[in-house]
C-alpha cells in the first residue's frame, strides 16, 4: 500500500474523517488552526508572514514573503519586520536556523498587489518538523510551517475528492462522505438525466435521451462535452506522470475494486460522455446536458427543473474523440480497465470518422452550435480550438494505434495549432502544447515535424518561468502578467508551474531541472496562502493545517445562506478541497473589494448571486481543478516507498 492509501485509510470510514466535527455541527472556526492561533510559543502569530500553511517538501524551495500593504483594501499595512529571523521547532522551541530578511526590489512598490515586502529564505532547513518563524525584533511569529515530504498527501487526497462531490444522479450517502455532505441523487427524477430532451424541442418525448452520470461542470449544475476535455485529459496526464500516488481506498465508492481511484472518478466522466455519444446515434457527441434557467434550489437533490440537452456539434465531437483516444491509451495499463480501453478506443475511432464527414473533411467546424438557452456556460468553440482538439485525438490515436492517417493528419495540420504558428507555448494553450512534446517524443513521429515542435518550445521554454522567478519579478513569487488576474486565473497560475515542470518532463533543458522545479514551487506556495491575500485558495482546509482558507464560493449546493454557506459560520461549511476562481480583475459587479484593487487583491470570500455576481471570482471548476491537481502531484516528492 502507497502513503497516500495509508495516509486515507482512514478516510473511508466516514469519507472524510478529518471533518467529522462539521458532521456534529462543531464549526472548524472553533478549533485553533480555523482562527488563526497557533500554539503560543515564541509570541502572537501576526498574518503579514506568509507562508505556505500546508508545508514544504524537504527538498523544495523555502521563502516566506512578509507582507507591507500599501494600496488595496488592507493597506496601509502596521507591521515591518525586524533586522533578524529565527526559525525555531514548535515543540522544543530551538533555534535551528537564523537569517534576516531581503527588501524585495530595493523598497519598491510591486503594482500587482499594491504591496511593499521582505523575502525570507530558509530553504537551507531540510530536517523534517514543525517551526516557526519568529521576528526577535518585535517578539511576532508566523503561523505553524510544516517541513516534511509527506506535506502534501491528504492534501492531494481532498483535492481529488471534490470530484465525487460534483458527480450528478448518484447518491451522496456515508460511509462514502461526511453526513454534513450527504445529499440523495440530484437530477434523477422524471424529464432529468435520464430522460433528458433536445434543447430544440423541449415537448417532445420523442427527443428524450439518457445521459445520467458525469460531473457537474463548476458551480452551476450543467455537463458540457467541451469543457470536460482538458480535465479528463488533464487527470489522466496526472495519473501517468505518478501513477504512485494513487490508492484505491479514498473512500469512493469504487474504492477496493483493485484500480486506483483517480481513474475510477474519470471513468464515472467518461461512461457519461459514452451516454452523450450513444444518444446521438451517429457516433458524434451531445454539446451540453443543464437546465434552461436561474432557479436553483439546494441541496441539488431537491431540484426538479426539467433537463435539456445541445445536439451534436462538431467541437464535442472533437473533444470526445480526443477524450476517449487518451483515455484508451491511460486504461489500457491497468490490468482490470483493459476491456473498458477497447471500449475508448471504439468510441474515439468511432468519432474520429464521424468528425471527418461533420467537418467535411477538417474544413468546416460549427462554432455556433449553443445559444445559451441552457444556462449559461457557452460551450462553443473557435475553429483554431477545434483543430486543436482533432491535433490532441490524432496525435493519441496515433499513439494507440500506429495508424498512418493519424500522423499524417498531425504532420498536415499541427502548424495551424497556436503554439506553432505564433508561438503560444503559454498557460493557455498547455492541452495542444503539451500534446504536441508527446508526439514529438513517439518513435513513429515524422523527423522534422518533431524537430520543430521541440525547436519552438526551446526557443521559450525560460520566458516566464525560471526568468521571471530569479529576475524577482513578482513579490510573491508566482508571477503572471497582469491581465491574467481574469476570471479563473488560479487556473492559469497553475498551469504556469506546470509549464516549468513540463520543460523538465521532456528533458529540454536537463541541466537546469532544479530552477524549473523551484518556480513552479513558486506558484504553488501562491495558491497555498504565499499571496498578498494571505489566503489559502481551497476552500475548508484548517483540518488539513490551512491557518486561512477559502471559507464561501460560489456554488448551487453550498449556497450563499444555506448551511454549507461559509466554513466558519453556517452550519457545515463546504466540502475540503475545491480550488477558486482567484483574483479577476475584470470583475463587472459594484462590491469593493474585489472592485477598484490592485489585480492580486481583485478577490473576495463570498458567495452572493446577483447583482454582486460572485461567481465571477469564486465559482470553481473542474477544469481549475484538474490543473491544480496535476501542479501538486507533480510537485510530491517521491520517496522511497515509491515504485517509480
Amino acid at each position: 500500500m502507497n502513503r497516500i492509501a495509508l495516509l486515507t485509510a482512514a478516510i473511508s470510514a466516514v469519507a472524510v474523517t478529518a471533518m467529522i466535527g462539521c458532521a456534529t455541527g462543531a464549526s472548524p472556526a472553533r478549533s485553533g488552526a480555523a482562527t488563526g492561533k497557533a500554539p503560543q510559543v515564541g509570541g502572537d502569530v501576526v498574518e503579514w508572514i506568509r507562508v505556505d500553511q500546508f508545508g514544504y517538501p524537504i527538498h523544495a524551495p523555502k521563502v516566506a514573503v512578509v507582507s507591507l500593504p500599501v494600496i488595496g483594501f488592507n493597506a496601509p499595512g502596521t507591521y515591518t519586520p525586524g533586522d533578524m529571523f529565527e526559525l525555531r521547532t514548535v515543540d522544543r522551541d530551538e533555534v535551528v536556523w537564523r537569517g534576516a530578511p531581503e527588501r524585495w526590489n530595493y523598497g519598491q512598490l510591486h503594482a500587482q498587489s499594491g504591496d511593499r515586502g521582505w523575502w525570507i529564505d530558509f530553504s537551507e532547513v531540510r530536517d523534517a518538523g514543525t517551526y516557526y518563524l519568529l521576528d526577535t525584533t518585535n517578539g511576532v511569529r508566523s503561523y505553524d510551517i510544516r517541513i516534511g515530504d509527506d506535506v502534501y498527501d491528504d492534501v492531494l487526497v481532498a483535492a481529488v475528492r471534490t470530484f465525487f462531490y460534483q458527480r450528478l444522479n448518484v447518491v451522496k450517502e456515508p460511509p462514502f462522505v461526511d453526513p454534513a455532505w450527504a445529499d440523495g441523487a440530484a437530477y434523477d427524477g422524471p424529464g432529468q438525466d435520464r430522460e433528458a430532451r433536445s434543447r430544440h424541442a423541449k415537448d417532445d418525448p420523442s427527443t428524450a435521451r439518457d445521459v445520467h452520470g458525469g460531473w457537474m461542470d463548476a458551480g452551476d449544475p450543467n455537463k458540457y462535452t467541451t469543457f470536460a476535455e482538458p480535465a479528463v485529459i488533464g487527470l489522466l496526464r496526472t495519473w501517468e506522470a505518478r501513477p504512485d500516488l494513487f490508492g484505491d481506498d479514498t473512500g469512493i465508492p469504487e474504492s477496493g475494486n483493485g484500480v486506483p481511484d483517480l481513474l475510477d472518478e474519470v471513468r464515472f466522466q467518461l461512461e457519461f460522455l459514452g451516454r452523450m455519444q450513444d444518444a446521438t446515434g451517429t457516433g458524434g457527441l451531445l454539446l451540453k446536458v443543464g437546465v434552461d434557467n436561474h432557479n436553483a434550489v439546494t441541496p441539488l437533490s431537491l431540484d426538479r427543473r426539467p433537463r435539456y440537452y445541445v445536439p451534436e456539434c462538431t467541437s464535442a465531437t472533437l473533444a470526445g474523440s480526443a477524450m476517449f483516444a487518451k483515455a484508451a491509451i491511460v486504461y489500457s495499463r491497468v490490468d482490470r480497465t483493459r476491456g473498458f480501453a477497447d471500449e475508448l478506443l471504439s468510441r474515439a475511432l468511432r468519432a474520429w470518422d464521424r468528425a471527418v464527414v461533420t467537418t467535411r473533411g477538417f474544413t468546416h467546424f460549427e462554432t455556433d452550435c449553443d445559444d445559451q438557452d441552457i444556462t449559461s456556460g457557452d460551450a462553443d468553440r473557435s475553429v483554431v480550438e477545434q483543430i486543436e482538439s482533432a491535433l490532441q485525438a490524432a496525435i493519441f490515436l496515433f499513439e494507440a494505434t500506429g495508424d498512418r492517417q493519424f500522423r499524417d493528419f498531425v504532420d498536415a495540420r499541427f502548424a495551424e495549432s497556436r503554439p506553432i504558428w505564433n508561438a503560444q507555448w503559454g498557460p493557455y494553450t498547455r492541452g495542444i502544447a503539451v500534446a504536441l512534446l508527446r508526439y514529438a517524443a513517439l518513435p513513429g513521429a515524422t523527423g522534422d515535424v518533431a524537430a520543430r515542435i521541440v525547436s519552438g518550445r526551446s526557443r521559450v521554454m525560460r520566458t516566464d518561468t525560471i526568468e521571471a522567478a530569479e529576475a524577482g519579478t513578482d513579490l510573491y513569487r508566482a508571477y503572471l502578467s497582469s491581465n491574467a488576474h481574469h476570471w479563473g486565473s488560479n487556473s492559469i497560475r497553475s498551469h504556469a508551474g506546470i509549464l516549468a515542470l513540463d520543460v523538465i518532463d521532456h528533458r529540454l533543458d536537463p541541466d537546469h531541472d532544479d530552477r524549473y522545479r523551484a518556480a513552479a514551487h513558486g506558484y504553488l506556495a501562491w495558491l497555498h496562502g504565499t499571496n498578498p491575500l494571505g489566503l489559502v485558495m481551497l476552500s475548508n482546509m484548517y483540518r488539513y493545517g490551512a491557518a486561512s482558507s477559502v471559507n464561501e464560493f460560489y456554488h448551487t449546493w453550498f449556497a450563499d445562506g444555506s448551511p454549507w454557506d461559509n466554513a466558519l459560520t453556517s452550519r457545515y461549511g463546504p466540502p475540503p478541497g475545491y480550488l477558486v476562481g482567484g483574483p479577476n480583475r475584470s470583475y463587472t459587479g459594484a462590491l469593493s473589494p474585489p472592485a477598484g484593487q490592485p489585480p492580486q487583491k481583485s478577490y473576495l470570500d463570498w458567495n452572493a448571486g446577483w447583482p454582486e455576481n460572485s461567481w465571477e471570482i469564486t465559482e470553481n471548476a473542474i477544469y481549475y481543478q484538474a490543473a491544480y491537481i496535476e501542479l501538486l502531484a507533480r510537485l510530491v516528492p517521491e520517496r522511497p516507498w515509491s515504485p517509480r
